[in-house]
């Protein structure tokens, strides 16, 4: 069963008067326990371009298309991350809004390089739009942010960003590269998801981090939580592709030979297979579907073992961060911690 396209105000009303009781949905136990104005703020974070130059097709492009929906993770964990670090939501929006905004300009990439036709149910921006608007949306969504980081002052974040998006780009190019010449390693697959998934998330935890002027370790903690939590998130996004209840991409991305985790632990189940794979023929044509529930079990284990880890770094913080303020650290841990249990339980 797909999961619910569900609104953050719709979730939490319906918390409000105890389904949670009835459905044992793991992102609605993860929703439960993010504070009211958490969610809310979250919910009407307002994701439009803020230059009064913007010329209106492009920003009326972006808000049809990439710029609606979304379940808005990546801000809602900066926010929970700030929190934990005692910072007001007012100081942590701006960069909440920006994250969110790289994330839509990729989608808007990733709708072009992989000739997608729709996205949450609507039209993708490449066929709302054309490919050309699609890229150009997606540039200037991303020069939006630049400048408006640029102009908070604060250069380590802005730096850190404008990594993000040269990650977001090489890993594109990494994934592209090995997809046309067959030649996929465990390593490469790991790295191509730190590029795309990981750097994202670990933006969202660092951060707060730095925001709060934290020591040097203390961010450091804050940036392997992140990453061991991408790479968990990309790994379990990789097995639901190709679950029985869901095959949402898989189709598209063997057609377009794109080898994520779970079909390269199945290419290396399979190795008469996986030699024909090398030897030049389409990932599409060979696929049969045979011990994939293995792979996937192969693929869980490893994502539960990044789990393990960003846990460890999560209590790491929390430690430190309770000299300053016991009560409300502590109070501060459980959604971030509930975000473990959700990707490690994410069944739909």
């Amino acid at each position: 069963m797909t999961q619910p396209s569900f609104s953050l105000h719709r979730c939490f009303g319906v918390l409000k008067v105890g389904f949670l009781r009835i459905s044992m949905n793991p992102y609605l136990t993860f929703l439960e326990t993010v504070p009211e104005s958490i969610l809310f703020n979250v919910q009407d974070l307002k994701l439009n371009i803020e230059s009064s130059s913007c010329n209106k097709e492009i920003e009326g492009l972006l808000a049809r298309t990439v710029l609606l929906g979304g379940k808005r993770l990546r801000p809602l964990l900066m926010h929970l991350v700030g929190s934990m670090f005692r910072l007001e939501v007012g100081a942590v929006d701006p960069y909440a809004k920006a994250v969110e905004l790289v994330h839509a300009a990729s989608l808007s990439h990733d709708d072009v390089i992989d000739n997608a036709t729709q996205r949450r149910g609507e039209p993708s921006i490449n066929i709302e739009g054309s490919n050309k608007m699609a890229i150009l949306a997606g540039d200037y969504l991303l020069a939006d942010v630049i400048v408006n980081l640029s102009n908070r002052g604060n250069l380590p974040l802005l730096s850190e960003m404008a990594q993000v998006i040269q990650d977001l780009a090489e890993g594109e190019w990494l994934q592209d590269d090995a997809a046309k010449n067959h030649k996929y390693t465990c390593e490469l697959i790991e790295r191509i998801a730190l590029k795309k998934t990981a750097s994202v998330m670990t933006y969202c935890c660092l951060a707060p981090a730095i925001l709060a002027n934290a020591p040097a370790e203390l961010q450091g903690l804050a940036r392997d939580f992140g990453k061991h939590l991408g790479l968990a998130f990309q790994l379990m996004d990789d097995t639901l592709d190709l679950s029985d209840g869901s095959k949402k991409d898989v189709l598209l991305d063997l057609k377009n030979g794109v080898v994520n985790s779970v079909i390269f632990e199945w290419l290396l189940l399979n190795p008469p297979i996986h030699e024909k794979y090398k030897n030049g023929e389409s990932l599409e044509a060979l696929w049969d579907g045979h011990e994939i529930e293995n792979a996937i079990n192969l693929v869980q284990e490893r994502a539960f073992g990044h789990l393990v880890q960003a846990k460890s770094s999560l209590d790491k913080m929390v430690e430190d961060l309770m000299v300053f303020d016991p009560v409300g650290v502590e109070k501060a841990k459980i959604p971030l911690e509930k975000i473990l249990f959700y990707l490690g339980r994410r069944e739909f």
